[in-house]
Order: structure tokens, then C-alpha cells, then sequence
């Protein structure tokens, strides 16, 4: 790594999210997070300002104030509206600040869910059969059991064991409920009930982290074996006690190396930087299918993501300095911006 290091960072959040049961994730959420990176920074020697947004124009007044060298880009949305990150990064593309993380272009190709999986499958990449719909329609050739979605959601919102269906009348309930509650489309992929996979990438060299397996064995018989809403943010419900990770995932060394060629293959093309993680489902036969690619991921000591660079050898403070580091190289013309660029095949 480079010897230089910025002078101040300035920890980016979004300060329009209010505690609210059913959403993820809440304001105490998000300010606890800034506090852990804020702390992390500053044990490693870094003065750190930390940098409230409420909206994407408030970027350049705040930018102005604090007159940051690197700006740590913890925003995942604001006013529960996840369109809005990308919004951020590019204004903080459009102010030349150097910044972590994913940029603008990245992001928003992979919060469109499902034009994400069609630009992944036109350069040949395996992803579940599936379709949107806007108002409950007849499967159309998609096997049972399907999992219905929200189109535009993150962070399991909306998922419930209600949301794998098995017949057509449930397949029309849950999509109606999709549509009226979440107030967007819904995403209808065939339900792959095979083994679940998350890679980590992370670097300007994008290198794949440890990879991670959901165990799902304890899960109760009847119930869905999947991340849902309360697997990710209940811990008193029996989905989160039941979907245990684990990491380094035990994994036969070609099936290993598939994943990984997979995940780098996506997030190059996705154009994704520093750091993401790809999420992939296999069938009953142990094929991976790619469910998502995630930009800037949660970056929190129990977060997958720093599982798997422990699992890698970096502690969670060297993680979050190397980010800091990796954004700072690239705005001083000393780091490596290949990662910037999608691939070309």
C-alpha cells in the first residue's frame, strides 16, 4: 500500500431514516454503523468528521464545509428511497470527490434487480428463469415453487416464508400484496432449493474473499429454507437462530473456483469498485445461479462482508482503512482504477 494517507475522512450516512418497525435498516442502525467505522478510523490514526446527508444536493454544501480528502460513502438510501445512493455517488462524482465504494453507474444497474440479471445473462452468465410483474399474471412456464420479490428493495424487505409459493392462487396473492404494499413491481424467479453462497470481493486488484455458506440445517421442517426479513433483522425469531453462516464455506475446490470466477466475472461487468458481494443460489443439482450483486455492502463488524475478510486475514479496522486507502490512491493518481472499468468480456 501506498505511504500517503488522507488527511480527513468524512463518513457519509443518511440522516432521513427514522425508526420504523418493518423497515431496514433504522436510523440507530445507520448511526451505530458510522460510529463503528468512525471509531475503527480513528484507531488507526485518521482524523474523521462525520458528514449527515439528507439529500444528494446537500453532498456539495457538505463537502464545502468539511473540505474532506476522502469521503467514506456509508449512504444505502435516503428517506427509504434506495434509488437515492446511486443519486449520491453521482454527485459526489460530479464534485471530483475521491469516495469509497461503488459509483453511480454500478449502483444503479444493480438496484434494477432484473435488468441487472438480463445484462449478467447476455454475456452468459447463469441466473434463475424469472419475470417481473406489475399486476398478478399466470406463471407462464416458470416452474413451482417460485419466490416472488420486491423489484427494487434491499436487505430482504418484503420476504417471508409467504413469499414462496407454490400454486397459481398463491403466486396471484403475493404478487397483488407486493404490488400494494411496497407499491412497485414484483420479481418472480423459480425457487433454485439447493445450497446458498455469498463471495466477497473487495480490492482495486478485485480479489474474491473467503467464501461464505448459509447452513440452513436447523431450520424447522415446512418452512422455507431462504433469507427473509426476520432471518436478517429478528434475533429472536427462529429464521435468524436458523440461517447460520459460515466461513470459510466447505467446498469442493472446482466448484469453489466456479463461484469465484463467477462473482469477479460479475462485478467487473457490473462495473462495481473497492468492494461488493455476489450472492448465488444453486439448484438440486449443485449449479450456482448468480441472485445478486450487491454495491457496497454492510460493512459492519458482524456483517458477512467482514466475515469474510477475516476469514482473509484483515481485521475489521484494516477493512475499512484499506477502503479509505484504496479511494485516496485512486484520487492521487497512485492506486489502480481498472476496477472502475467493466470488462469487455
Amino acid at each position: 500500500m501506498s505511504l500517503l494517507r488522507p488527511r480527513r475522512i468524512a463518513l457519509a450516512y443518511d440522516d432521513t431514516l427514522q425508526s420504523c418497525p418493518g423497515e431496514a435498516p433504522t436510523h440507530d442502525d445507520i448511526r451505530s454503523t458510522v460510529g463503528a467505522v468512525a471509531r475503527a478510523l480513528e484507531a488507526r490514526g485518521h482524523e474523521v468528521v462525520w458528514m449527515p446527508v439528507t439529500s444528494p444536493r446537500s453532498v456539495h454544501e457538505a463537502l464545502s464545509r468539511l473540505t474532506p480528502d476522502v469521503v467514506f460513502n456509508l449512504v444505502e438510501g435516503l428517506e427509504a428511497d434506495s434509488f437515492a445512493e446511486a443519486e449520491v455517488a453521482r454527485e459526489l462524482e460530479r464534485a471530483g470527490a475521491a469516495f469509497t465504494g461503488c459509483q453511480a453507474g454500478a449502483i444503479e444497474l444493480c438496484l434494477h434487480k432484473a435488468r441487472c440479471k438480463e445484462f449478467l445473462a447476455g454475456w452468459g452468465l447463469p441466473v434463475p428463469r424469472g419475470r417481473v410483474m406489475d399486476t398478478p399474471c399466470p406463471a407462464d412456464g416458470l416452474r413451482f415453487p417460485l419466490i416472488v420479490k420486491c423489484l427494487h428493495e434491499d436487505a430482504s424487505v418484503g420476504l417471508t416464508d409467504r413469499s414462496v409459493v407454490r400454486t397459481e392462487a398463491e403466486l396471484h396473492e403475493q404478487v397483488a400484496e407486493v404490488v400494494r404494499k411496497f407499491d412497485q413491481p414484483a420479481m418472480v424467479e423459480e425457487f433454485l432449493e439447493g445450497r446458498e453462497f455469498n463471495v466477497a470481493i473487495a480490492g482495486p486488484r478485485p480479489t474474491a474473499l473467503p467464501i461464505s455458506e448459509i447452513d440452513f440445517s436447523t431450520m424447522p421442517a415446512g418452512k422455507p429454507r431462504f433469507v427473509s426479513y426476520d432471518a436478517k433483522w429478528a434475533p429472536e425469531s427462529v429464521e435468524y437462530r436458523s440461517t447460520v453462516p459460515v466461513c470459510p464455506a466447505a467446498l469442493a475446490g472446482p466448484a469453489a473456483a466456479r463461484l469465484r470466477r463467477l462473482a469477479l466475472r460479475a462485478f467487473r461487468l457490473t462495473g462495481c469498485r473497492d468492494v461488493a458481494r455476489v450472492d448465488f443460489r444453486c439448484d438440486a443439482s449443485g449449479r450456482p445461479f448468480i441472485l445478486e450483486v450487491n454495491p457496497n455492502p454492510d460493512l459492519s463488524a458482524d456483517a458477512g462482508f467482514a466475515r469474510s475478510a477475516a476469514a482473509h486475514g484483515w481485521s475489521h479496522e484494516e477493512l475499512l482503512e484499506r477502503l479509505a486507502l484504496w479511494a485516496w490512491e485512486r484520487s492521487t493518481r497512485v492506486g489502480d482504477d481498472l476496477a472502475a472499468r467493466p470488462a469487455r468480456g
